[in-house]
């Protein structure tokens, strides 16, 4: 596996992408040896606090060992590394230590995406760090740059003749982190809102929680895509990190767990050029769908959550109050890695869904027998109104790619 790292010109030289219209301008370097397969593992939300390259932790260890068996690792860091900047006005700022980025590499992730809800916590100053960490660290981060477009730009990593793209995108974007033609930010595509109040049943039931629709802004959907048809120029094949979707609990329960814009927007990827979208926001499993023969993961849950306790996190605004029991419940335990190959022509060969359990400190473990239960019986059943096909293997679900 080779490893293709550009700097494209832009105002400052920290940001790791490939300039528009171009496939590399740098020396590849060696990354792993020449496997038959390109081998991927995508996981679920990374919010650690501490080391997770430990030889002391069974759980952590196991997936160290898996992904040190797979071309190419990705993952969603949700937080910001840094010890600068000023706390955003939002409900929860997470951030760590940036000396803990130099965790990913030995842990064995290649690439992490910063587009999502807690990569500007504390301003451009803390996202800017959080780039130069993963940077120095030898990790590639999408999602996030000077502007728009370095925000928009894909890394793309190579074995040999055949090249990866991967690109971060969010529609979970808290006031100011989206990037613009002249402001530093993230990916992003926001999301229009509606409020339905049916009035002859509100009157029957007052307090009732309104019905929420959505739908992707303007011009928003249409920038992103083209930055995905862009990479697949670029590279032979592509990956999205789309972090996206409502978290539990917080719709009512009448409504279905996706949100309106999910399902339309993942068939716009894939149509752009997408060879698999990996979800996460939600912090608890969603189904697969298999769409044009690529999988689509709506949410694979957390994958390390240091901060997951029973108790209720500390706010940074105190009204109205939110609950936060939903997102500390068994179901934020049970999370998913997800394993693809595909062939020396980057045709797809195989999905699969492993279940992952974190434990009460918020590590990832192989789920025990009655919590993968769950968590497998969940993604299958959410995954049979798309029509996909599971089947069930000693570890996981094997996902078939071809109807």
């Amino acid at each position: 596996m080779e490893r293709v790292v550009t700097c494209p010109a832009q105002r400052t030289p920290s940001w790791n992408h490939l300039p528009e219209g171009s496939r590399s301008d740098r020396n590849e370097v060696p990354l792993r040896g020449e496997p038959l397969t390109i081998s991927m593992y995508a996981t679920g939300d990374l919010m650690l606090q501490r080391p997770i390259a430990r030889a002391d932790h069974a759980g952590l260890r196991h997936w160290q060992e898996r992904f040190a068996d797979a071309s190419l690792v990705f993952t969603n860091l949700e937080l910001a590394l840094t010890r600068r900047g000023e706390r955003a006005d939002k409900l929860v700022n997470l951030r760590a230590d940036p000396d803990l980025a130099g965790e990913l590499p030995r842990f064995g992730i290649h690439v992490a995406t910063l587009a999502n809800n807690h990569a500007t916590d504390f301003g451009l100053t803390g996202l800017r760090d959080t780039l130069a960490a993963c940077r120095a660290a030898g990790v590639e981060a999408v999602g996030a740059g000077e502007d728009v477009a370095a925000a928009m730009a894909p890394a793309i990593l190579a074995k040999g003749g055949l090249r990866v793209a991967f690109l971060g995108l969010a529609t979970t974007l808290p006031q100011g982190a989206s990037a613009a033609a002249e402001r530093p930010g993230l990916a992003g595509i926001r999301v229009v809102s509606r409020y339905v109040v049916d009035p002859v049943t509100v009157d029957e039931n007052p307090g009732i929680a309104p019905y929420v629709e959505t739908e992707l802004m303007p011009g928003d959907a249409e920038r992103a895509l083209a930055a995905v048809a862009q990479a697949k120029a670029m590279a032979d094949i592509v990956v999205v990190g789309m972090h996206w979707g409502i978290p539990h609990g917080w719709t009512a329960a009448f409504q279905r767990e996706l949100a309106d814009y999910q399902e339309p927007l993942a068939h716009k990827l894939v149509d752009a050029g997408a060879d698999a979208v990996f979800g996460h926001h939600p912090h608890v499993l969603h189904g697969i769908e298999v769409y044009r023969g690529r999988p689509i993961f709506y949410s694979l849950g957390n994958f390390v959550f240091h901060s997951i306790t029973r108790a209720q996190p500390e706010l940074g605004r105190p009204y109205p109050f939110y609950s936060w029991r939903s997102l500390r419940s068994d179901l934020n335990h049970r999370g998913g890695v997800a394993r693809l190959e595909w062939d020396g022509k980057g045709q797809p060969k195989s999905a699969e869904f492993l279940p992952v359990w974190l434990d009460a400190q918020g590590d990832a473990c192989p789920a025990p027998v009655e919590e993968a239960e769950a968590a497998l019986g969940r993604v299958k059943a959410l995954s049979e109104p798309f029509g996909t096909q599971c089947e069930r293997t000693g570890e996981g679900l094997r996902i078939a790619l071809k109807g």
